[in-house]
C-alpha cells in the first residue's frame, strides 16, 4: 500500500514542478490544470493511506477534503478550494467552449499554487508518518 502511495506522491511532485513552471511563464490555464491534478492526486494518496482502498471507491473528493480536515488528518479544509479548482480546470482544459468561470488573475492563481504546495507537503507528512 505505501509503495503505491510513495510512487503516486513522487508523480504528484513532478506535477507540482509543472504547475510552478507554467505559473512562472504566465500560463495560468496550464498552471490551474496542474494545480487541480495535485489536489486530486493528494486526496487520493491520503485516502489510500488511511483506508487502504482503491481510489475509485470513495465519496465526492470535495466531501473527503472536508471530512479529513474534521477528523484531523489534514490541517486545513481544502474542500472549498478544490470545488473552485474543479470548475476552473474545466475552463483550463476546454477554454472558451466551456461554461466554467474564467481563469482568475495571476495573483489568485498564485494563491491556488501556494495551497497546492501546502497540500502536497501535508500529504508528504502523512505518508512519512504512516511509514513509521
Amino acid at each position: 500500500m505505501l509503495e503505491r502511495a510513495k510512487s503516486n506522491l513522487e508523480f504528484t511532485g513532478k506535477k507540482l514542478e509543472h504547475a510552478k513552471k507554467f505559473f512562472e511563464e504566465g500560463e495560468s490555464a496550464e498552471a490551474i490544470h496542474y494545480i487541480w491534478i495535485i489536489f486530486e492526486n493528494c486526496i487520493n494518496i491520503i485516502k489510500d493511506i488511511k483506508n487502504n482502498k482503491p481510489v475509485y471507491e470513495h465519496k465526492s473528493k470535495i466531501d473527503i477534503f472536508s471530512i479529513y480536515h474534521s477528523l484531523g488528518f489534514l490541517k486545513q479544509d481544502y474542500s472549498d478550494i478544490f470545488a473552485v479548482l474543479t470548475k476552473l480546470r474545466i475552463r483550463a482544459d476546454f477554454g472558451e467552449y466551456s461554461q466554467a468561470p474564467r481563469i482568475p488573475d495571476r495573483k489568485e492563481v498564485g494563491k491556488f499554487l501556494e495551497k497546492a504546495a501546502s497540500l502536497f507537503n501535508e500529504t508528504e507528512d502523512i505518508l512519512r508518518s504512516a511509514g513509521k
